[in-house]
């Protein structure tokens, strides 16, 4: 395996990168509100957990998320949270094989029983029938494959940090290094090359949201990446792009907003629900706080409407809430 793959950053990879970087540079100048600052990033840190998961076919949701009876599936998104939070207070600027089995026995703690070490098998990755589409490399030629990748990482080969960011993903996924957990640990390599090199998204871009809106796509793309690096990289750059405009037009939708006010987070959390789904009734609402009283999330509502964040439509048990 060649690492890095023979790529070429085309024009079109220099247009996106461009578009990428002035959302970013728009973002750390537009004076932010830090009621609103504080609530994308918590979102969105919360999305790109939850979403990293669902790629790999957790079923939870933003909604059900806390309250799930599926402890396994709840400690999966918790799990990858947790590591989000691990990979941005490192003060690192270079990785090795350590801080990469670190990063996995985050992910995979009280899940699967090898957290934290490199497979000492063979393994395969099979499509959806079950059939082989890539075998991976033999287990003694994991460690000199990571390092190498860690090589690639910490030179100064490539001097795009989401290009060098999403090659190392792709490299990641074809070495297969662990038994589980390769996917959610390589989409956190992502995140962990923005950190290491100084290139954070502040509020934080959920960028698995979209990549699991285009799952097929994307896992094509890894499919053909180390034989075809371009298109794998223009459609990760297309992705990234796509979700942080999302996240521009999110913040400058909650600056415009009159009366901007600071909710408590129960109210904030109906709000984003309520946001998420267009029409929700109390019903919808009541299976997220199963715990809290129906006259208390009522309050809550109502808080919400004399705030002229949402309206009520209809009176009878069939009425509904939406965004104003």
């Amino acid at each position: 395996m060649r690492i890095p793959p023979i790529y070429n950053i085309t024009s079109e990879m220099i247009e996106l990168l461009g578009k990428i970087e002035a959302i970013k540079q728009y973002l750390s100048t537009i004076n932010i509100p830090f009621n609103i600052r504080q609530k994308i990033q918590r979102i969105s840190l919360l999305k790109s957990s939850l979403y990293s998961a669902k790629i790999e076919g957790n079923p939870l949701t933003i909604e059900d998320y806390k309250d799930s009876p599926n402890k396994i599936k709840q400690l999966e998104i918790h799990n990858i949270e947790t590591a989000i939070d691990y990979i941005f207070k490192l003060k690192l600027k270079t990785i090795d094989n350590l801080l990469i089995k670190t990063i996995h026995k985050i992910v995979m703690n009280n899940i699967h029983y090898q957290a934290g070490y490199f497979r000492r098998e063979m393994s395969a990755i099979f499509n959806q029938v079950g059939v082989a589409v890539y075998v991976c490399p033999p287990p003694n030629q994991i460690e000199p494959l990571t390092s190498q990748l860690a090589n690639y990482i910490n030179s100064s080969t490539e001097k795009f940090p989401l290009i060098k960011a999403f090659i190392t993903h792709l490299v990641f996924e074809k070495i297969h290094p662990f038994l589980d957990g390769n996917g959610r640990v390589g989409r956190l390599m992502i995140s962990l090359i923005c950190q290491i090199d100084n290139y954070q998204f502040k509020p934080h871009v959920s960028f698995e949201e979209s990549l699991n809106e285009n799952k097929n796509d994307y896992y094509y793309s890894l499919d053909i990446g180390l034989k075809n690096p371009n298109d794998y990289l223009l459609f990760m750059l297309k992705t990234f792009h796509n979700q942080a405009e999302k996240l521009k037009k999110e913040i400058e939708l909650g600056i415009n907003k009159k009366n901007v006010v600071s909710l408590p987070p129960r109210q904030e959390e109906i709000l984003e629900i309520i946001k998420d789904h267009k029409n929700v009734s109390l019903d919808f609402i009541k299976r997220r706080f199963l715990k809290i009283p129906n006259r208390t999330l009522r309050y809550d509502l109502r808080k919400l409407s004399n705030a002229g964040l949402i309206i009520k439509i209809g009176r009878t048990k069939g009425s509904f809430y939406k965004i104003v």
